[in-house]
């Protein structure tokens, strides 16, 4: 277990550490809100010499977070919905550090039962778990992050899972983050965020520390969190080459007790159906990372392991499954994972028939072994619906599945510019994975599958004029299916999320090509970008609700899925002194063939079945969304802006037919402020949902019968946050 020890060791280590680092440079304080100036952008998950902007066929955005960390929103997720373009979040456990993060229609998601389609990097290292390719927002170091590359499209040299794009982080070190800070802010829920970072460096050797700590006691009944993390980075660097070892560490008691039934949240938002829902989360991860210019190229490297600890306690109304006078059942379940990795890579800028020439060739290995427990408990329900166990378990349901997944992967892309104004891209990754399963109670999940394709690209860019560039692209990339997918697929036997698992009929590996083409510019401090793309899965992997239970049900192969749509957005830059940027996508997530789903709960269905019609929209991706933003210098000491994020409808999981009125569009604006006492400490302070509008964020379709038996079949909401306020200081040393 990672406990609190390692956060208060960072805490302490940071102010102290600060003794040895000059203070950072005063223009940081005159640093913007937002910034995209970065030109040069990755185009393998661990960077190597980077390539720009322009000669890239995609819509590739750079963010950097905010100048004021402790301005920034709670994770990685929350940051890019609040910044990039084609970006929204769902919330369908209702907890504050479990977001879902769709992006184009794909979903990068901590929870078992979300369609995964995101690939994401911390520098170079992939951060999906093997055992469901979900991502842990929670447990990536957002104190420590440099910069952000959102990369659209299904991009093969991202690997597996990049069906709809890919997020390459980098972090910083003691060569680029010089100088110490501290920061601590309370307010709205119990909550209190503390932060601290420092990093230095003599010339040769390099190193950086940042730990924090969030806790809160939420605002929804039932709900505390706290989350713990720390990252550390030593480096060594000489002409030519660079050296850095890394530590990625998180403890986090994570509580998010899910979607309320309609009724229950008319009489009070803050309600919960039923509790406890809780996850602990351990992380452990060192990596290793260099680079070194040599005669035949320029090298970059990177290897790691990852332990991860994930307990999870659902406490839930027992429905139909009830026994005797067992009203409720307790989810118990335990993943342990240890994952290692290595990925090198070989850049070369030789020109090619006199033009210049960007060619990289490399290979990987990851291979993950996991053990999952699960169980479940016969309980009681409390008078408000909590849970308490009986001691007693339902040994059918229990499950010890041993898995171990291993992919070996060679790519390459070369970027070569035909003439002064073109440049041609063609990039290709092999991917051979194979899922070991191992069942140790009986032998139904043991089984053997393995999975192999070549994925290709190609794209061409034009410098039509000195500020506008135009682009197009063909991108291709592909999913296997993970072991929990694997174990949870037989409509007959539907699974409880996380996870009783069954023997199930295998599933077919997820195809995805994008289509893209689009345009760019700048003038001054403007910058715009416009582009349209369309995404067509194969045998995408869904989740049915096909269970008794809310949260029941097995994942299905479905022939063919699409994501289409137009992206516009625009930022400017002023002196130092004014930002803004406003960003709008219109888009169409849609099944690509007709199909029968089962969803028990739809008041329309016909033996718990719904025939879903080709063109019928997916759940939960809204058409319209939107955001805008400004920050500047309203005084000489103080700062301001203001943000807004907009979204059109959407329909609830288990509607995929269409046939019910969608869950609500909505808009939240967040406002925050900076004023600087001195060119040390700042007084910082936040609103979010300023306006306290009432809206939810994810629907689905359940059994609220417990309340009143006329509820049977209900809707069920996440619901927003109502406005909250923090206020804080910030000391830089």
């Amino acid at each position: 277990m990672i406990r609190v020890v390692f956060l208060i060791v960072s805490l302490i280590a940071a102010p102290v550490a600060a003794q040895e680092s000059p203070p950072p440079a005063a223009k940081d304080a005159k640093q913007p809100q937002f910034s995209e100036n970065v030109e040069v952008v990755a185009v393998t998950p661990i960077h190597g010499l980077g390539v720009p902007k322009s000669k890239v066929a995609a819509n590739v955005q750079v963010i950097i977070p905010p100048a004021v960390p402790a301005l920034a929103p709670s994770d990685t997720a929350r940051l890019l919905a609040q910044r990039a373009t084609s970006v929204t979040v769902t919330d369908s456990q209702a907890g504050t550090f479990q977001p879902d993060m769709l992006f184009r229609g794909f979903t990068g998601s901590p929870l078992l039962g979300s369609s995964e389609g995101l690939a994401v990097y911390q520098d170079g290292v992939r951060m999906n778990e093997a055992f469901g390719d979900t991502v842990s927002w929670d447990a990536i170091p957002a104190t420590a992050i440099a910069s952000l590359n959102l990369i659209p499209g299904s991009n093969p040299l991202f690997g597996l899972n990049a069906l709809g794009g890919a997020l390459s982080i980098r972090t910083k070190d003691g060569f680029s983050a010089s100088g110490s800070r501290g920061s601590f802010r309370g307010g709205s829920f119990g909550r209190y965020d503390a932060e601290a970072e420092s990093g230095g460096q003599n010339g040769r050797l390099g190193y950086y520390l940042a730990g924090s700590l969030n806790t809160e006691d939420g605002w929804r009944d039932h709900s505390p969190s706290t989350v713990r993390r720390l990252f550390g980075d030593v480096g060594w660097r000489s002409t030519g080459s660079q050296f850095n070892v890394s530590f990625t560490g998180a403890s986090n008691d994570l509580t998010g007790n899910g979607p309320s039934p309609e009724p229950l949240l008319a009489q009070d938002r803050a309600a919960v159906f039923t509790y406890p829902d809780r996850t602990d989360n351990d992380v452990a991860m060192a990596a290793a990372r260099f680079l070194s210019n040599r005669s035949f190229g320029h090298v970059d490297g990177v290897a790691y392991y990852r332990y991860t600890a994930l307990r999870t306690f659902n406490g839930d109304w027992a429905g139909d499954e009830a026994e005797g006078d067992f009203d409720a059942i307790n989810n118990h379940s335990y993943t342990r994972s240890d994952a290692f990795g290595a990925t090198g890579q070989v850049s070369r800028g030789t020109p090619l028939a006199g033009r210049d020439n960007h060619f990289v060739v490399g290979a990987g290995l990851d291979s993950a072994a996991t053990r999952f427990d699960f169980s479940a408990e016969w309980a009681h329900l409390t008078p408000d619906r909590g849970t308490i166990g009986s001691g007693l378990f339902d040994e059918d349901d229990a499950v010890d599945l041993h898995s171990r997944t291993t992919t070996g992967s060679v790519f390459a892309t070369n970027i070569w510019s035909a003439t002064a104004r073109v440049a041609v891209t063609g990039s290709a990754r092999f991917n051979w994975t194979a899922v070991r399963l191992r069942d140790q109670i009986g032998d139904d999940l043991t089984g053997d599958h393995t999975f192999g394709r070549l994925n290709p690209a190609a794209g061409v860019t034009f410098q039509a004029t000195p500020r506008v560039n135009l682009y197009a692209s063909y991108t291709q990339s592909s999913r296997v299916p993970t072991p929990v997918e694997l174990t949870c697929a037989d409509p007959e036997d539907p699974c409880r999320l996380p996870n009783s698992f069954v023997s199930d009929p295998p599933l077919d590996q997820i195809v995805a090509g994008t289509w893209e083409g689009g345009a760019r510019g700048s003038r001054g401090g403007l910058s715009w970008n416009v582009s349209a793309y369309r995404t067509s899965a194969t045998d995408d992997i869904i989740f049915v609700s096909s269970g008794t239970l809310r949260g029941e049900g097995h994942f299905e192969n479905v022939a063919r899925t699409l994501r289409s749509g137009v992206e516009t957005g625009v930022n400017y830059e002023r002196g130092g002194r004014l930002s803004a940027f406003a960003s709008y996508t219109i888009q169409r997530a849609e099944f690509g063939t007709d199909v029968v789903l089962a969803s028990r709960f739809h008041p329309l269905a016909e033996d718990a079945e719904i025939e879903v019609a080709e063109g019928s929209s997916l759940p939960g991706v809204p058409r319209h969304s939107g955001k805008f933003g400004v920050a500047g210098r309203l005084f000489t000491r103080l700062d301001a802006g203001i943000t807004v994020r907009a979204q059109s409808s959407t329909y609830l999981r288990g509607d995929e037919a269409n046939l019910l009125v969608p869950a609500e569009g909505f808009a939240v604006a967040d406002a925050h402020a900076r004023y600087r006492l001195s060119n040390r400490i700042s007084l910082v302070g936040q609103i979010t949902n300023l306006f306290d509008g009432q809206y939810s964020t994810f629907g689905v379709l359940g059994d609220a019968s417990l309340l009143d038996e006329d509820f049977e079949q209900a809707r069920f909401y996440s619901p927003g946050a109502p406005r909250a306020a923090w206020i804080g200081a910030e000391v830089r040393f």
